[in-house]
């Protein structure tokens, strides 16, 4: 094979991936073809070595692709290392941010159709929160979760909430067009709240972090009793988390962090 032809081929197998991941559904050979302008037989034989190594699979009832075990192991091998890069650079930051606002702050890492809390800087106030560390949080009710959500596109959204929302407690919001608006409102204002929708008596507001291409990766929470809730949450406790976010946002983009 010719130097140009195996560079075509890498070229074409790079764009089906891309494609596969993008389209975040199963899809046939004739129309991803067409999407890539690549003839159908071609897009085959590209599928047929792929799923070979299994960086795609192959849905025998449908007969559609979409991504495979090999590509999911490649990313959680690059998450975990990002992972820890991430937690090592932001934990001054959120030890600093819960000195100042005197009250527990938590690092909420987005897993991709989650997010659970990895550090967390416990306030000294004698009436304090504190929820246990790598619990995996229901993206309709931890602020955290739907901080990171008003920043996805919204068919991704839909996706992630298929089937019914939870009751967690009588605050949750379970209907999902008014959960939709309250995202909206959460994106134009920069910030998301759980007001009792996750644990009665505790309150909580948080902003997204995003790396170098603008994508949410995690957010910053600030987590108190409910009773003090009301009080604290004035613009000068966002103002302070969006700045902390737009910091450590900027570290990791210097130091070549994506996540």
């Amino acid at each position: 094979m010719k130097e140009c032809d195996s560079t075509s081929t890498v070229d074409k197998t790079i764009r089906v991936l891309l494609t596969l991941a993008q389209e975040n559904e199963e899809i046939g050979t004739t129309c991803l073809g067409r999407k890539l302008n690549i003839h159908k037989a071609t897009v085959s034989r590209l599928l047929l070595k792929l799923a070979e190594h299994e960086f795609v699979y192959k849905n025998k009832e449908t007969g559609k692709y979409w991504l495979g075990p090999a590509i999911y192991q490649l990313a959680m091998t690059m998450a975990d290392v990002n992972f820890n890069d991430v937690l090592h650079l932001a934990r001054t930051h959120i030890d600093e941010l819960s000195d100042t606002l005197q009250e527990t702050v938590t690092l909420e890492i987005w897993l991709g159709n989650s997010t659970v809390p990895t550090y967390s800087a416990l306030s000294q106030h004698p009436l304090k929160v504190e929820l246990p560390p790598g619990e995996i949080l229901p993206l309709h009710t931890a602020a955290g979760a739907k901080a990171i959500l008003s920043c996805i596109h919204a068919e991704r959204v839909d996706m992630l909430l298929k089937g019914e929302l939870a009751q967690v407690t009588p605050n949750t919001i379970t209907d999902k067009t008014l959960f939709r608006q309250r995202l909206v409102e959460y994106n134009k204002q920069g910030y998301a709240t759980d007001d009792e929708e996750l644990h009665l008596g505790i309150s909580a507001v948080a902003v997204p972090i995003f790396n170098s291409i603008r994508q949410p990766i995690a957010a910053i929470v600030v987590l108190m009793p409910s009773s003090r809730f009301g009080q604290k949450l004035e613009p000068s406790l966002i103002s302070k988390l969006k700045k902390k976010a737009g910091v450590i946002g900027t570290e990791m983009m210097k130091r070549g962090i994506r996540y």
